[in-house]
């Protein structure tokens, strides 16, 4: 599978950085105008913010103001592209190592195959979205890390039951129901073979059901080196009208590019999987190889963030 998706990818003419401003790099930009207290405005017009999700999220442009979106868009983006304080997320690397020690957990690294996009799909006054930790580097939750690893566990199971993808919803509400449930309707998926059975039964055990937490804790990934500035990519929308629903799509419609946040191809990130307190030592290792598995063939396999069908998202296997 990541053969062919490396192929496609890499044949395709990848979105590029944008150049210059827009051919207008002799003139000089307009400065932002803010939609805040003009004291507030001269702190931070005056100040050094090392953080670039603080400008990100909080220092949007009055867009309000005639003919200055695009011009004023781009250049909020530029400041939220900066690398963050090095100290800071140096700080914090070894905070999230000591966190993990103390959850028992083994960290390891992946690297980014090629641009990675965290929360593109969240809102902001940009119009775009990106998940920049509070101190201001690109970080994946811990939530959507578990989400990728169940899902390949998910499509691994349901490929051991030969199952059809339109029942996938269904063996998913499966998993998560209480044992007696669990015992009553297994059976219909074809869950009676020791081998099939142990593997959702551990998959219960490391995500959890509606009345119990899952064996498995799964940390925050965050980058794993020293603070880097993020790519400013783009994507251009041929037909705006048709995906908004308000007519048919043709070619009278005019191209409208959209920028956005990424992280550059080959970064480092950690990741890290403990176990929850009060499961048994033998039990937990085994749940805890059987996560970090599924959670590397994910990351590998389905990618991680936004557009992974255009070959974003994805990483690579380091060792050591």
């Amino acid at each position: 599978m990541k053969a062919g998706r490396q192929n496609w990818h890499k044949s395709q003419n990848r979105p590029h950085q944008p150049q210059g401003k827009g051919g207008k790099a002799d003139q000089p930009a307009t400065p932002i105008q803010y939609p805040l207290p003009k004291e507030v405005v001269a702190v931070f017009q005056h100040a050094q913010l090392d953080n670039p999700g603080l400008v990100f999220d909080r220092f949007a442009p009055d867009f309000s103001q005639a003919g200055k979106k695009n011009e004023w868009r781009k250049q909020a983006l530029e400041k939220s592209r900066k690398a963050p304080h090095a100290g800071t997320l140096e700080a914090y690397q070894k905070r999230w190592q000591a966190l993990v020690k103390t959850a028992g957990a083994t960290p390891f690294r992946m690297k980014t195959d090629w641009r990675f996009i965290p929360g593109l799909g969240r809102k902001s006054a940009l119009e775009i979205g990106f998940s920049f930790h509070r101190y201001g580097f690109p970080f994946l939750p811990g939530s959507s890390v578990k989400g990728l690893a169940r899902a390949w566990a998910l499509y691994e199971l349901a490929y051991t039951l030969g199952l059809e993808a339109s029942r996938l919803d269904a063996l998913d509400k499966l998993l998560e129901k209480e044992p007696e449930e669990f015992e009553k309707e297994r059976s219909k998926f074809n869950l009676t073979s020791q081998d099939a059975l142990k593997m959702a039964k551990d998959f219960r055990a490391i995500f959890g059901t509606l009345d119990q937490a899952g064996a498995v804790v799964f940390f925050d990934a965050i980058p794993a080196e020293q603070a880097f500035p993020l790519d400013i990519d783009i994507m251009t929308p041929h037909y705006g009208s048709y995906y908004q629903g308000k007519s048919a799509p043709t070619d009278s419609e005019s191209p409208n590019p959209v920028t956005f946040l990424a992280v550059p191809a080959g970064k480092t990130f950690w990741f890290a999987i403990g176990g929850r307190k009060g499961v048994k030592a033998p039990e937990l290792e085994k749940l805890l190889h059987l996560a970090r598995r599924w959670l590397k063939n994910a990351l590998v396999e389905l990618g991680a963030g936004a557009k992974t069908a255009a070959g974003y998202g994805y990483f690579q296997m380091i060792n050591g």
